[in-house]
């Protein structure tokens, strides 16, 4: 079975959220996700697609506010 929790790369992300890549980058960038709680960003960050993405608290965080993302 394929981990599905903690910190994950942008791509591993949207698939285990069951949300696109667009959707993601939207929630971070209107203030939805934050940084710290729900991504990180490290010193070898190159890009959008190189940050940490926290699985378990933007599933919870999103569904506390109605959002519907995937439980798997």
């Amino acid at each position: 079975m394929a981990k599905t929790e903690g910190w994950v790369i942008t791509r591993r992300a949207y698939e285990i959220l069951g949300i696109d890549k667009n959707t993601l980058f939207k929630y971070r960038d209107d203030g939805t996700l934050k940084l710290g709680p729900h991504y990180a960003a490290f010193p070898e960050t190159r890009s959008r697609s190189s940050f940490r993405w926290n699985i378990t608290r933007i599933r919870k965080d999103l569904q506390k506010q109605g959002i519907a993302v995937s439980s798997l």
